[in-house]
């Protein structure tokens, strides 16, 4: 990758992700104040987590035209719009629609994670997926750091609503560096070559091992996969959504304990991510699976017993180490398995659409279960989930690394799967 990629790449999702800076610790808070109940705040947030399926088609339309910096402008444009009219809403459906493409887990964001992440690994070496994604990773935890210590300052002495004008500045910002991004591929290079199969022959479904119409791989273990991926996010999502909450209200924490809480968590996500993709190319991924599903369970049942804020404060260090871990290997397995690097935006989107799924089932039942079993209660019950999920990937997901000094014809992966969806 030259550097004008570099800063292309890196810069539109360094910036792109800051805004999470404000939507962990804030945004439940700003919607709080702009009249939402806690169960609507739920639903606002399952909304939006499920708005994020559209990153699957976009990452099937960018893997067969063979470009994504079209869908990163575009996608970080809409969420950089809906930072400044947030600001100036009031209605609940308009402010609900605005959190669609705001949120973190919504449709401009989704798309922004699954589609940089494509791009890196599309961009990866031979047997280099996971250090590529993790290089891609350690930028997100900077921008989210720095956007939640300096809305710790602002929101206390402006108000949270105030923070909404820096942080348009730099959706803006991302969009000018995603513009940088250089793609040699398109109809030209990137299609043609994606219509080429291993024996040089044409592959008349268009990319291989998927036909043109309909997407059904016929791979168990992928399929389980998946389900742990949901069990993670259905586990793991409610606790961002209402920590800030659970802080503010339950241990009358001060607004800058928050910004602290989500600094502390993505400190740790920026430390493991690196040495996650390299551990990750080299021990194997089912090791580093096991610790990140283990780790999530076991931050939700401490903070089911904290009595103290800074102790919160300080198990969102669990937190950072269980998402960094997620976010680097759960993807280096998924591109493992469909083991063709013209596919990566696939592979990608696959990873971000089980994010949304469990992002948008776990806030769902979380917003009917808050208030019969409180905060403290709630965290109990996910971490319940947890555990179940660490369970599935412990007995049930195959290590997706094979080692194999054959360099492949078509890429870096070197690994191997029956992803066929024809008989």
């Amino acid at each position: 990758m030259d550097w004008r990629n570099r800063i292309g790449l890196y810069g539109s999702y360094f910036l792109g992700m800051a805004a999470i800076g404000f939507t962990l610790p804030y945004l439940p808070l700003y919607l709080s104040e702009k009249g939402l109940s806690d169960r609507a705040i739920g639903i606002v947030s399952t909304l939006a987590a499920l708005s994020g399926l559209a990153q699957f088609p976009v990452g099937l339309w960018s893997d067969r035209v063979g470009w994504r910096k079209p869908f990163l402008v575009v996608a970080l444009a809409a969420a950089a719009v809906s930072t400044v009219l947030l600001r100036g809403a009031h209605d609940a459906i308009w402010l609900g629609f605005l959190v669609v493409l705001f949120a973190e887990n919504g449709v401009c964001r989704a798309i922004v994670e699954s589609l940089s992440g494509a791009e890196a690994a599309a961009l990866a070496p031979e047997g280099g997926v996971g250090s590529a994604l993790g290089a891609l990773r350690f930028w997100k935890p900077i921008g989210i750091v720095l956007a939640a210590l300096a809305g710790s300052r602002v929101s206390e002495r402006y108000g949270v609503a105030a923070m909404l004008l820096p942080l348009a500045v730099a959706q803006g910002l991302a969009v000018i560096a995603a513009l940088l991004i250089h793609e040699p591929g398109g109809r030209r290079g990137g299609k043609r070559d994606a219509l080429v199969s291993r024996d040089g022959g044409a592959d008349e479904g268009g990319i291989e091992g998927r036909p043109a119409a309909g997407w059904f791989p016929r791979d168990a273990a992928l399929w389980t996969f998946m389900a742990a991926m949901i069990l993670y996010h259905a586990a793991n999502a409610p606790g961002g959504v209402y920590l800030g909450l659970f802080l503010k209200r339950d241990l009358q924490a001060p607004d800058r304990v928050l910004a602290y809480a989500f600094a502390v968590s993505m400190v740790a996500w920026m430390l493991v991510v690196r040495p996650a993709g390299w551990l990750a190319d080299r021990w194997g991924r089912k090791p580093l699976l096991i610790a990140g599903w283990a780790i999530m369970a076991a931050r939700l049942g401490l903070l089911a017993l904290i009595r103290n804020p800074w102790a919160a404060v300080a198990n969102q260090f669990l937190d950072g180490l269980g998402n960094g871990l997620f976010a680097v290997v759960a993807a280096a397995w998924v591109t493992d398995r469909f083991a063709d690097p013209r596919r990566s935006g696939e592979a990608q989107v696959l990873v971000g659409s089980c994010l949304v799924a469990g992002s948008a089932l776990g806030p769902a039942v979380a917003g009917f279960l808050v208030g019969p079993l409180g905060y403290r209660g709630l965290f109990a019950a996910l971490a319940g989930v947890g555990a179940a999920a660490t369970a599935v990937v412990v007995l049930f997901v195959p290590e997706s690394l094979t080692r194999n000094d054959q360099p492949r014809a078509t890429g870096p992966m070197a690994t191997t799967s029956d992803l066929s969806t024809s008989p």
